[in-house]
């Protein structure tokens, strides 16, 4: 019952985020994708330390992952551009398509988990982009859009802490940003082998990529700095590339529909 409890805890921060998102308040239910990725993590290490793992609780962890990093991130999008007109995809044929971006994006995550639960798998990597990296740096992004962003989108919502970035302004980078869901969500169902943490072949990278993995769960849980947040993210990307092309073998995942 333990781990079961903390992913259920998961499923409640899901049910959180698109509370929040209907209010408007659309911050806030973005934190609350970033504390699932803190449960998410912590189930695991409950079910290892108390051998407590269990069918069950894979099946609940896949629905609670496909919740907050499938569901969640692109009702959050669809809410935030469907309700800020300036940004261009409120009415018309971009209506539309801010329609089927989202859809597809949810679809991508479904499959990704779906694959990932009947594969066989490999100790050393993922194939394609794992949804909880997927679905918490969107949540981060839109955060960060937001914060550095037309101050009409989110008005009364605070963002506490540091601003790295300054006085920069992010509003014509918001209006393309639909389209990095459709990026993500090829890279969730693609066979491009991600490394897993700690599975790096160079040391030092490792030793970075754990250390800002700590980092940002620390900033997460005081909901400071979503732009470092973002840079981690975005630094992790060339990895996965290095990973595919030079540091795993050539291997491909199952097929999602096998003859």
């Amino acid at each position: 019952m333990a781990p079961n409890a903390v992913t259920s805890l998961s499923i409640i921060c899901a049910v959180m985020a698109v509370q929040a998102a209907l209010r408007g308040h659309i911050v806030e239910g973005c934190w609350w994708i970033a504390y699932s990725t803190l449960t998410d993590k912590l189930d695991g290490y409950v079910a290892r330390a108390l051998n407590a793992s269990s069918p069950l609780g894979v099946q609940m962890d896949s629905l609670a992952d496909l919740l907050n990093y499938g569901f969640c991130p692109a009702a959050i999008v669809y809410g935030f551009f469907h309700n800020n007109a300036d940004l261009g995809w409120s009415t018309g044929p971009a209506g539309i398509a801010l329609s089927l971006i989202c859809a597809t994006y949810t679809l991508c995550a479904a499959l990704r988990l779906a694959r990932f639960n009947v594969s066989a798998g490999n100790p050393d990597f993922f194939f394609g982009v794992p949804t909880t990296f997927s679905g918490g740096l969107h949540a981060m992004a839109i955060v960060t859009l937001c914060k550095y962003g037309n101050p009409a989108w989110t008005q009364g919502q605070r963002y506490p802490g540091w601003r790295l970035l300054g006085d920069i302004r992010l509003d014509a980078l918001a209006h393309y940003y639909p389209l990095m869901l459709l990026l993500f969500g090829y890279l969730m169902v693609s066979s491009w082998r991600m490394p897993k943490f700690g599975k790096i072949k160079v040391k030092s990278l490792n030793l970075l990529t754990i250390v800002m993995l700590v980092l940002g769960y620390g900033l997460s849980l005081l909901q400071l700095a979503p732009e470092f947040l973002i840079i981690g993210g975005l630094l992790y990307l060339p990895i996965i590339a290095l990973a595919h092309f030079f540091w795993t073998p050539k291997e491909l995942p199952e097929p999602f529909f096998p003859a």
